[in-house]
């Protein structure tokens, strides 16, 4: 297994829907009282992710936490456990994968800065004035820059 594999839930989904009340089926999921404790019906959604995770929407507008604590549950019972691969390897390619993720988000946001700051040019050789909110873009963007060229030393 890699280091992104997941063990299934605590709980599988159909012992959670089977703690419902009026589950009806639906095209990609299921339908059920909330047993939060309010009187509305059916306005608990229950479907289940790729990765076996319960999704939940009370449209009455109860957390998910409440709904898995009125159930006797937490979120750890219906969240797929990850599974970890501690081992050198595994910890050197987490490190890789890390590095190249950062520089793809500084090269990121150097190419929208870049963009920015040509605009800006564009707009002061046609005579064109930058205003205070534009000033204040630009000192934000060379803060960017500068965090994105600390990434990429």
């Amino acid at each position: 297994m890699s280091a992104h594999d997941t063990a299934p839930p605590r709980i599988g989904i159909d012992a959670l829907v089977g703690r419902l009340q009026r589950v009806q089926k639906t095209g990609n999921g299921w339908r059920a009282d909330c047993p939060s404790g309010h009187k509305t019906h059916g306005t608990l959604s229950i479907a289940q992710g790729d990765d076996g995770r319960a999704l939940l929407h009370c449209f009455a507008g109860c957390a998910v936490a409440d709904v898995l604590g009125a159930l006797g549950l937490s979120m750890a019972d219906v969240m797929p456990e990850r599974l970890r691969d501690d081992s050198p390897d595994a910890r050197r390619a987490a490190r890789e994968r890390f590095r190249l993720a950062s520089v793809s988000a500084a090269a990121g946001v150097l190419a929208l800065e870049v963009e920015l700051v040509l605009i800006a040019a564009a707009d002061t050789a046609q005579g064109i004035p930058l205003t205070d909110a534009d000033l204040a873009r630009l000192a934000e963007g060379v803060e960017r820059i500068t965090a994105a060229r600390e990434v990429l030393a």
